[in-house]
């Protein structure tokens, strides 16, 4: 072999040297981010299987994608069981329930169930009747898509026998007291009922909104099958409009939760308007000015707008925040 071949040899051999030392850590990389996912899995799956209430996870079409482990300590099943029944109201809803709960399911799978509470008995497998409240959210990936309702189950059967003992006292302070309790708790529920249905709109028209935003951009596309695609989506959700919400409803909820409030708004600040009074009951419901934005159709940039002029007609000092001011009218 002569000195050149020899050369370019040598110099092909250190190439692979080079290719063969970045696999390595392109290897090791991949191997730790590997591990640090699986880690990470474990950590929440221990969370999930370890809670005290009976934890579910629904697809959209209605099956269980999960299940955790604590089922078996309210209805004496374990969770394969459960996931691999014919459906949670044939194994374990009490007859007289099984109606309101297949209601119940059908419509939080399809987004539409304003109320995310529901009680319902269930029959153990020892055939012990026990009472059960369920709370259910819709659950969706960093990009909007919707993957079915998360349902977290707890044994309520203590607190209906004591809400039963509570109905047989006489009227009197202890009667009084339990009973405001009560109805602070329903209060409480109801507010975050309605602020749940408020970020629910919200969403959908976010969602919407960018969705139109996005096919107005691949419309300039090059590609023709592009250009019939996006032509074909845009008719979709032109027929989609946002989600209309109907003020009177939102107003009288809002009146049942905080009597008084817009009255005292009014009658404190004549100067206000129906839009800065739409605005201000979603503040005192708690609601960010990104999810105010979505349930008016406007920019974010514009709530923080309004927020100012709202300020300024309500002549407060730059020390007071607005949300405390409109929490203590």
């Amino acid at each position: 072999m002569d000195h050149k071949n020899k050369k370019e040899h040598s110099a092909l051999l250190e190439d692979l040297r080079n290719q063969v030392s970045e696999m390595k850590i392109q290897l090791e990389d991949s191997s730790a981010l590997y591990q640090s996912e699986l880690e990470r899995r474990q950590y929440y799956q221990l969370i999930a299987d370890f809670t005290f209430a009976w934890e579910l996870w629904f697809e959209p079409n209605g099956s269980i994608k999960y299940c955790s482990p604590s089922c078996y300590d309210i209805t004496g099943y374990t969770s394969n069981e459960i996931i691999h029944a014919s459906g949670i109201d044939v194994l374990l809803v009490y007859e007289a329930d099984k109606i309101s709960f297949n209601t119940f399911l059908k419509q939080s799978l399809g987004q539409s169930q304003i109320n995310q509470t529901l009680e319902f008995r269930i029959l153990t497998r020892t055939k012990q009747l026990r009472w059960c409240m369920m709370n259910v959210r819709g659950v969706y990936d960093k990009l909007g898509k919707y993957l079915g309702i998360r349902a977290s189950v707890q044994d309520i059967t203590r607190l209906k026998r004591a809400m039963g003992h509570i109905s047989d006292l006489e009227k009197g302070k202890e009667f009084e007291q339990r009973n405001k309790q009560h109805l602070q708790h329903q209060l409480e529920l109801k507010d975050r009922e309605l602020v749940s249905f408020l970020l629910l709109l919200s969403q959908k028209n976010e969602l919407i909104q960018k969705t139109n935003n996005l096919i107005e951009q691949y419309k300039k596309a090059d590609s023709k099958k592009q250009k019939q695609i996006i032509s074909q989506l845009s008719e979709a959700f032109g027929q989609h409009d946002s989600v209309t919400i109907d003020w009177s409803m939102i107003e009288n909820q809002v009146e049942k939760i905080h009597p008084g409030f817009l009255d005292r708004l009014q009658k404190k600040h004549p100067v206000i308007t129906a839009k800065d009074k739409k605005l201000c009951s979603y503040i005192r419901l708690g609601l960010s000015s990104k999810d105010i934005a979505g349930l008016m159709n406007i920019t974010s940039k514009s709530v923080e707008i309004s927020r100012v002029r709202i300020r300024k007609k309500l002549h407060l000092d730059s020390g007071v925040r607005l949300a405390s001011y409109l929490f203590q009218l």
